[in-house]
């Protein structure tokens, strides 16, 4: 092995950036995501020596292929992916093209930075994925704090179709705004359809008052390159109020690969992956598979026999992959939060604890109830226009949330009553 000194927290290069950040910035240009390769010689050098044998054209450890043999239970084919030559071979060529500093740089203007396992802050339970955890990750908030007050028991991923239908839809901002009232942040790959809806709904709770961020997107593409460009608002809204990743460098460009590549980490993410709405071959059932492979909780909503759009659910229900999920309540219990860790979760029916406020309500009631703050008040002309529903039969479903101590009235406009 080379004699590198292993990189500390406290080292800095000359321009002031850590010493181990450069380095996991200089290996993540030229190892792409989910190399276990990588990884597992991480296991038996330090990122440095790593890093410097990198440098080293031509040159392959005596011994060093037998251990990591010994590490993985598996001996590479000669000329494989996996095979250790190939693999030096294959970061080397990317030498030329890498710019750590640069890349650096570039998050630190957006107003993010990035983390690896020796910082405060990682995702701890990323490291489920073994020799397939990220390297590193890239990340931007507003609020930096985020990093360290994510709680990953409160924590569910919402994935599904990028074609949603209505219905697919409905579901999600249900489901999201119904976890986001219990302090429970909604993970997804801000992509269009569920992705959006869930991002969303999360955003949508009104003030948020929990210790976890309300919701994180996590890209296929860099953070700086805020793809699909469609979403490019509402991801910047996931930026300034909660947290978005990426475990590529800035600039680099989402790829099919990349994308699935992704989805592991949605699922490693989150206690429960659900899948509101997929087709019998969609990308959401990728991220469930890898959440089964990890022992998460996985759950589906069923929608109609005659809709294609439900086809990857059904299948997921059919195989017994996936908990039928009809209700958020359903998901609460699949979390199996102790009651004092879930806020605001207190039934309407003590009888029943699967009810959810909103089960018994009229369509119009049920979208008024989706969009009263917890917090602020609102009138009921802007409740009007926040839920799409007329005045008048906004009106009227005001005064029977009230009737039902669901919602309360001030001079100033209406809210929910929590808990």
């Amino acid at each position: 092995m080379s004699s590198t000194p292993e990189p500390g927290p406290r080292r800095h290069d000359a321009v002031g950036i850590p010493a181990h950040t450069l380095c996991f910035a200089q290996l993540n240009q030229l190892i792409e995501p989910n190399d276990l390769t990588a990884t597992a010689l991480l296991e038996l050098m330090s990122p440095a020596e790593l890093l410097a044998l990198i440098h080293r054209e031509d040159h392959v450890p005596s011994g060093l292929e037998s251990g990591l043999a010994q590490l993985t239970g598996r001996q590479p084919e000669p000329n494989s992916a996996q095979d250790l030559r190939v693999s030096l071979t294959r970061w080397r060529k990317r030498l030329p093209y890498a710019n750590a500093h640069a890349a650096l740089e570039s998050i630190a203007r957006l107003g993010g930075g990035l983390l690896s396992r020796q910082d405060p802050g990682w995702p701890a339970q990323l490291d489920d994925l073994g020799f397939a955890r990220p390297l590193c990750l890239w990340w931007r908030a507003g609020s930096p704090h985020w990093l360290h007050t994510q709680r990953p028991t409160h924590t569910v991923s919402v994935v599904g179709s990028r074609d949603a239908s209505d219905y697919g839809n409905q579901v999600t901002v249900e489901l999201a705004r119904a976890l986001g009232r219990q302090g429970i942040t909604v993970v997804s790959g801000g992509a269009y359809g569920i992705d959006a809806a869930a991002h969303r709904a999360a955003l949508a709770t009104g003030e948020w008052d929990f210790p976890n961020p309300p919701t994180i997107a996590i890209l296929a593409g860099g953070a700086d390159r805020l793809y699909p460009a469609g979403n490019h608002t509402l991801l910047e809204e996931v930026i300034a109020r909660g947290v978005l990743y990426s475990e590529v460098p800035p600039g680099s460009t989402p790829t099919r690969f990349r994308f699935l590549n992704r989805n592991r980490l949605i699922a490693a993410y989150s206690r429960l992956t659900i899948v509101t709405e997929a087709r019998h071959r969609s990308g959401a059932l990728n991220t469930a598979g890898h959440a089964l492979e990890l022992g998460r909780e996985v759950a589906a909503v069923p929608g109609s026999v005659f809709s294609p759009n439900s086809a990857g659910t059904h299948r997921l229900i059919r195989a017994s992959a996936a908990a039928l999920l009809s209700s958020p309540a359903d998901a609460v219990e699949l979390l199996d939060l102790p009651a004092d860790q879930v806020p605001g979760a207190v039934p309407a029916d003590p009888a029943d604890p699967r009810h959810y406020p909103a089960d018994s309500l009229s369509t119009e009631q049920a979208l008024l109830y989706d969009v009263l703050p917890m917090r602020k008040t609102l009138s009921p002309d802007e409740l009007s226009a926040r839920s799409g529903v007329s005045i008048l039969q906004t009106l009227r479903g005001l005064s029977e949330l009230e009737r039902r101590g669901l919602a309360v009235r001030s001079e100033a406009g209406w809210k929910l009553v929590r808990g």
